[in-house]
């Protein structure tokens, strides 16, 4: 390995281990340094560096590319693969359901489509179910959709698990 990188990881470990906001200042300015330099020299890299930051501000917080990695491994109960509502369909419909697509701290709207997308696959025939169906094929979508979306949001507002989103789907 580069002795570079060993000596980074090393200083790196001291700030974050520590208390001292001394160390964390010179850690942070820095990072700052770099950071502009990286968006002249690699705006795209310095998009992904940023996207990688964006969690310290949400609770559940996925990126679009994140959000379209997850879509090609969903399995829905049907068979069928991906997400049941693409998020083109998903965010007009939740707002006129009278939803919200984002809520800081609580979660992105990448966040709340993995998540009621996951919901949807996991669940979407015992949902059918609870409403007097046998499938998930026999409610209207528009139902199916604010239930999914109800359970979404409980889930990434969850006291119990702040987090959850990253951690679900491996990220």
């Amino acid at each position: 390995m580069d002795e570079r990188i060993t000596k980074y990881d090393h200083l790196y470990k001291m700030m974050a281990e520590g208390s001292d906001p001394e160390k964390m200042h010179i850690f942070g300015h820095a990072e700052k340094h770099i950071f502009r330099e990286l968006v002249k020299r690699d705006p795209a890299m310095a998009d992904a560096w940023l996207a990688m930051l964006m969690p310290v501000e949400w609770h559940n917080y996925l990126t679009e590319e994140e959000a379209k990695e997850v879509s090609e491994h969903i399995e829905n109960q049907d068979g069928t693969m991906g997400y049941h509502w693409p998020c083109a369909v998903l965010f007009p419909a939740v707002e006129s359901l009278g939803g919200v697509i984002e809520e800081k701290p609580f979660y992105n709207k990448y966040a709340l489509a993995a998540t009621m997308n996951m919901i949807y696959s996991d669940h979407a025939d015992s949902i059918a179910m609870d409403m007097g169906g046998k499938k998930a094929s026999d409610i209207p979508n528009e139902k199916m959709a604010l239930s999914c979306y109800r359970k979404a949001v409980e889930k990434l507002k969850d006291p119990d698990r702040p987090r959850f989103v990253r951690w679900y789907f491996h990220m």
